[in-house]
């Protein structure tokens, strides 16, 4: 009876804090251009995995239209992405980091990667659509509060109040709203 409560337990915190679906929605007239971001919540804030080279989401895509960037896991959105990642930059330990390549058995779906970290943060610079030329002042970080990063910064107005951006979380979907 033990056993199986163990393995209950197991598999219950595995799912717990598994990684979940990844959603950027661009409303906004122009390109994303970034980075996405995880980590374990617990056990020294460790791993944290990001894409590798930047993502760009361009203008307009969204999930109204079906062009909205959707993660299910670091694996499979290879291949079911729009925007897909080849390599995430896998940081274990302070000193410790490597990059990996989307199908390393440590990043499947039941991995151990995959199943210790959540979508949490989020770091852009918004590029004229179309080009490399930068928006200005609609460039940032965010996060969620975690115990790891407790204070959030969840949400962002440019100073001129005609673009906005923010990042939550319903369920096991992290959202990244950019308007």
């Amino acid at each position: 009876m033990k056993k199986i409560l163990a393995i209950i337990a197991t598999a219950v915190a595995s799912f717990a804090y598994s990684q979940g679906t990844m959603i950027v929605n661009n409303y906004s007239k122009f390109d994303y251009h970034g980075f996405l971001i995880t980590s374990n919540f617990t056990t020294a804030c460790y791993p944290r995995v990001g894409n590798d080279g930047e993502i760009v989401v361009p203008a307009d895509s969204h999930m109204g239209n079906g062009k909205e960037l959707m993660y299910k896991d670091f694996n499979g959105q290879f291949s079911s992405s729009l925007y897909p990642t080849a390599n995430w930059a896998v940081t274990l330990s302070p000193t410790n980091s490597s990059i990996m390549a989307w199908n390393d058995p440590n990043l499947l779906p039941g991995g151990t990667i995959s199943t210790t970290t959540k979508w949490f943060a989020t770091k852009f610079d918004m590029m004229e659509a179309g080009t490399t030329i930068s928006v200005p002042d609609f460039h940032t970080n965010m996060n969620i509060a975690t115990p790891c990063n407790p204070v959030a910064h969840d949400n962002y107005v440019t100073p001129s109040g005609s673009n906005s951006a923010e990042i939550f979380t319903i369920g096991n979907v992290t959202y990244l709203q950019l308007y």
